[in-house]
């Protein structure tokens, strides 16, 4: 009975086979195709689609801007990867998303966006002038702020300037822009008195009369002075 070759043995011989006869050599190796290469490739890339029905809001990837909604094309990312999104507008709150890139395939994101403050900007003709909403101060102008929503009273006023009043309605989620113009506040108005007390010969009349009351009274408190009876008749006496 015939014991089969050991390992060793059988490899030694396939090898002195190989170098004596080439056609016992192996086969040698085929270099990868282009199409096995650029589908290897194809796998390590990944897409993320994000969308969204709020108009204008920015995307973020991993707190980089890319652009706004609607974003043109999907974001071209690595496969196997873990990316942050962000998508923000004033007045919203922002979404924030967390996401695992697969190779070779499209990750999508829907970012609903809640409206929760108002954007007001105010343009007025008179700088740092005071705003004030719902009797609380936000502000000088110009203004540009986000407030809450609602029905509101809105005061814009500067020393020197008729203050402007008026009613506001702040949508949550809009924007909305006013431009203003305080009209300065009058100079007091003088009337012109034609009466007859705003008349000088009428006032020099008053005073010369004044005057002469005053003299003749002076004159009959004073009057004759009394001469006493011996005094008369020592006048009389002829020397």
């Amino acid at each position: 009975m015939v014991r089969p070759a050991r390992p060793v043995a059988a490899l030694a011989l396939a090898s002195l086979l190989a170098s004596a006869c080439p056609a016992f050599a192996a086969p040698p190796k085929k270099a990868p195709s282009k199409a096995a290469s650029n589908e290897t490739e194809t796998n390590d890339e990944a897409t993320i689609t994000v969308s969204s029905l709020t108009r204008g809001a920015k995307v973020y990837l991993n707190d980089q801007e890319v652009g706004e909604v609607p974003l043109k094309a999907p974001l071209k990312v690595k496969g196997g990867e873990t990316y942050a999104i962000r998508v923000q507008k004033r007045g919203y709150a922002p979404y924030v998303d967390t996401v695992m890139a697969g190779g070779g395939k499209n990750s999508e994101v829907e970012a609903d966006l809640v409206p929760t403050m108002g954007v007001l900007r105010i343009d007025c003709n008179v700088l740092r002038a005071r705003v004030t909403l719902a009797g609380k101060p936000i502000g000088l102008t110009p203004f540009d702020g986000d407030v809450p929503p609602g029905k509101h009273e809105l005061r814009i006023g500067a020393p020197g300037y008729v203050q402007d009043t008026r009613e506001l309605q702040i949508d949550a989620g809009q924007e909305q822009a006013l431009t203003i113009a305080l009209a300065a506040v009058p100079a007091p108005v003088v009337s012109e008195d034609k009466s007859i007390f705003s008349r000088w010969w009428f006032w020099t009349a008053v005073g010369a009369v004044v005057v002469g009351g005053v003299t003749a009274g002076v004159v009959a408190t004073q009057g004759p002075k009394h001469v006493p009876a011996g005094d008369a008749d020592a006048r009389l006496q002829v020397p």
